[in-house]
């Protein structure tokens, strides 16, 4: 019988009961059944009450069960006392052991991927600094098998433990450390957690040395093939010319040859000569120079400024090149300007240099085009430099950032090196996107 048939038929035997002990006191003489028929209706709402009351101590033994995560009871589903509550209850119980094997099953999935993963992890109370998560990767990368707390790692590194403090979420940082008397460069980054109301950092330690000794090996490799052409080609002219002006001096038996000797065509080719080695030389201590700039930078003098604040003092300057060129020129300014610690003076060094490579690369072109966007938000600040020039080819693409690598007659092949050296230095990026026909376009991420 269902819960509710139940409830009706107990109140309409009650409300009988009750209507006949009013009526036969009230018409007949048989007071005494009148008696009787109200005890029967005493007895019949007594045991109503006890009913509910039973429903709803087992509901509320139900809620603490749920409440405790206890779901190994098990309800009646037959014979006479099944009912639509014991039903709802195996059903509801059913249900919460498959969501809590299931989640122990994901829980275990990615411990086991956290656990073996090669990335080292550690999870810690921002507040605290407690270590709640800590992964087999963590331990063999610092060697501690166990770690309670972050300032744990001052006997590793303090300035690891100092940088993982300050480290917001999002963001990343390369840090040199000492393990073993081993100098590793590890690089962090950071993600924010929120867990039971309370604020964690998620950090991720990558051991970068195979990546950093691959693109070393592949710079220097770049930076050699630049360095070996430039060197050869002045150097062969000039060891060429050296012979050829050395055996006009000399006879055919390699003796020397008295000044007598020498016509005035011999005295023409030798100052000539000595003009092309003289030439070839002055390129070569050039070329020596501009190495000795681009290897001694200068340190950045940091001012709170914003980038459309840099960005007038270069229109100024580059807007009548543009209109010379008769190149157009836009440039779009931050809606909202936001300051930023940088060198005014290097940052203007690297948008001249991308703006003039621009107006450059439009010069051959109908409708040329460079425009120049400022633009800030929450995570930070950038300049973009695009034009609608002819593009870079594939092939030079891997190359613009190599050192003394141009593809221009009059370049000196370090302006794109320069200006992310000092991209670097603020701490910021510099990349190209570019297709042929397709126009070029830089970006400076502060």
């Amino acid at each position: 019988m269902g819960f509710r048939t139940n409830i009706i038929l107990r109140v309409a035997v009650i409300f009988l009961l009750g209507f006949g002990a009013i009526y036969i006191a009230a018409y007949t003489p048989f007071w005494l059944v009148s008696v009787w028929l109200v005890a029967f209706t005493i007895l019949s709402l007594v045991t109503l009450i006890r009913f509910l009351e039973k429903y709803r101590r087992e509901l509320g033994s139900f809620l603490v069960s749920l409440q405790q995560n206890d779901f190994s009871n098990t309800y009646p589903s037959s014979g006479k006392k099944k009912n639509d509550l014991y039903h709802a209850f195996n059903i509801i119980s059913s249900e919460f052991r498959k969501v809590r094997s299931e989640k122990e099953s994901n829980f275990h999935f990615l411990q086991a991927i956290v656990e073996h993963t090669g990335v080292a992890l550690i999870c810690y109370n921002e507040e605290s600094l407690h270590v709640k998560l800590m992964n087999e990767a963590a331990k063999r990368l610092f060697n501690k098998p166990h770690l309670n707390s972050i300032r744990s790692l001052n006997t590793v590194s303090k300035e690891l433990v100092s940088s993982l403090a300050s480290l917001p979420g999002g963001s990343k940082q390369l840090v040199k450390i000492k393990i073993n008397n081993e100098l590793l460069p590890i690089s962090m980054i950071a993600k924010s957690l929120v867990l039971e109301a309370e604020n964690y950092k998620l950090i991720a330690f990558h051991d970068i040395r195979h990546e950093l000794e691959e693109k070393e090996l592949e710079s220097w490799q770049k930076l050699m093939r630049v360095l070996t052409h430039e060197i050869r080609n002045s150097t062969i002219p000039i060891s060429t010319l050296s012979e050829v002006v050395l055996q006009l001096f000399l006879d055919e038996n390699n003796n020397r040859k008295s000044n007598t000797d020498l016509d005035h065509d011999t005295i023409e080719d030798v100052v000539e000569g000595l003009g092309t080695i003289q030439k070839r030389s002055q390129g070569l201590v050039k070329f020596i120079n501009t190495y000795n700039q681009l290897n001694k930078l200068p340190q950045p003098e940091y001012q709170n400024i914003s980038l459309n604040k840099v960005m007038s003092n270069v229109e100024k300057l580059m807007r009548p090149t543009a209109e010379d060129q008769k190149v157009s020129l836009e440039i779009i300014y931050a809606a909202k300007e936001k300051k930023i610690n940088i060198d005014p003076a290097l940052i203007e060094q690297v948008l001249i240099n991308l703006i003039k490579n621009a107006l450059e690369a439009v010069a051959s072109i109908d409708k040329p085009m460079v425009t120049v966007e400022v633009s800030s938000n929450n995570i930070g600040a950038s300049l973009i430099v695009q034009d609608n020039g002819p593009g870079i080819h594939e092939d030079a693409m891997d190359n613009i950032f190599t050192p003394f690598y141009t593809t221009k007659k009059e370049g000196s092949g370090i302006g794109l090196s320069l200006s992310r050296q000092i991209m670097k230095l603020h701490r910021g990026n510099i990349s190209v996107r570019s297709a042929e026909d397709q126009g070029t376009l830089f970006q400076l991420q502060f």
